[in-house]
């Protein structure tokens, strides 16, 4: 299967072969992040904004899953992007597929990323995208991260 991963230092490499999930995103589990309107699915570690020590927060991987239409807010350790296809289910296959070859569309927005997080403005972008880009790293830098809260549920 193609797949690829943003490390986080931000690094995006292209894989084929068997995706191994304890490896790549943990034994914690990992987490399908959507991506609306795209064949492709974004995946984190479930707990990662628990475990700081372990699952450092990606501020690429997060800015790159936000231009791609996914929820605004910090995802921690690498992020995996593998194809997407819902209607696999009625045939009987998962819905988790290879990625389409080439993948410029990634690679293109992955380097729109990088160079607005340097402070550049890409090429194809405008200057208030990259403001947004880098007000999004800022919020995945400073972003608390979630609480859970247990309460007593009595009997009726």
């Amino acid at each position: 299967m193609r797949y690829a991963v943003i490390a986080t230092d931000g690094e995006l490499t292209h894989h084929d072969g068997d995706l191994d999930w304890d490896t790549l995103v943990g034994p914690e589990g990992s987490v399908r992040v959507r991506l609306p309107r795209l064949a492709v699915a974004g995946w984190v570690n479930d707990v990662g904004l628990r475990f700081p020590d372990r699952y450092p927060r990606n501020i690429t991987g997060s800015c790159v899953l936000a231009a791609l239409g996914a929820a605004i807010q910090p995802y921690a350790g690498p992020v995996v992007i593998t194809g997407w296809n819902p209607y696999n289910t009625a045939l009987g296959l998962l819905e988790t597929c290879s990625l389409p070859e080439p993948v410029t569309v990634l690679d293109t927005v992955h380097g729109d990323v990088l160079k607005a997080l340097a402070g550049q403005t890409p090429r194809d972008m405008s200057p208030s995208w990259a403001e947004q880009i880098r007000e999004i790293a800022e919020h995945v830098r400073t972003a608390p991260a979630p609480t859970l809260t247990f309460r007593q549920v009595s009997a009726l």
